[in-house]
């Protein structure tokens, strides 16, 4: 029983990193990246600059948000499912190597999402500390910069949802070869 509420959290935990990684909301700027921008491009950037500031605060908070649900469904997948799992196998001489590394994979992007993260919203932080108005270009190089950045935490994301969803395959693979 307490395995089917585990496996429910899981699940859940899934599904909404994949809402998340699916609902990407990206700031409003030219999508190719160059480093010169053009003059109207320029001129954008300046004409709409705190437009573009509220979007990129907005979508500071909106991930600042994400980011703490994700971190406390991805400690509690590692602490209340995989590691006592394992302790479990352990403890019963029932070796199992794919699910042990699986934990270690996870709990290790785990910790490089939250490095990411950090690096991400340092990225986010020094935009909004940008001046557009004045320093357009400026402005420009470090949305790109953060944009880079929120696509490595993406990608952080997927791949953990990836490891939960292969947990779960691994734990059926158990109990069915336990029976």
């Amino acid at each position: 029983m307490k395995c089917k509420k585990i496996l429910g959290y899981l699940v859940f935990a899934c599904i909404f990193g994949g809402f998340l990684i699916v609902n990407v909301s990206y700031v409003y700027a030219d999508e190719e990246e160059k480093p010169l921008i053009t003059t109207e491009q320029r001129s954008t950037i300046v004409d709409h600059c705190d437009a573009m500031k509220d979007s990129v605060k907005s979508l500071q908070r909106t991930d600042s948000r994400a980011r703490v649900y994700l971190g406390r469904y991805y400690e509690t997948i590692l602490t209340s499912f995989m590691t006592p799992l394992n302790v479990r196998l352990v403890e019963n001489n029932i070796s199992n190597t794919k699910l042990l590394d699986n934990q270690t994979n996870f709990a290790a992007r785990r910790t490089r999402f939250v490095n990411n993260y950090i690096t991400y919203q340092q990225a986010l932080e020094d935009l909004v500390n940008t001046n557009c108005k004045t320093e357009p270009e400026k402005f420009y190089e470090k949305l790109v910069v953060a944009r880079e950045k929120r696509e490595i935490v993406n990608h952080d994301a997927q791949r953990l949802k990836e490891m939960a969803e292969t947990q779960v395959k691994l734990v059926e693979e158990l109990k069915n070869g336990v029976k």
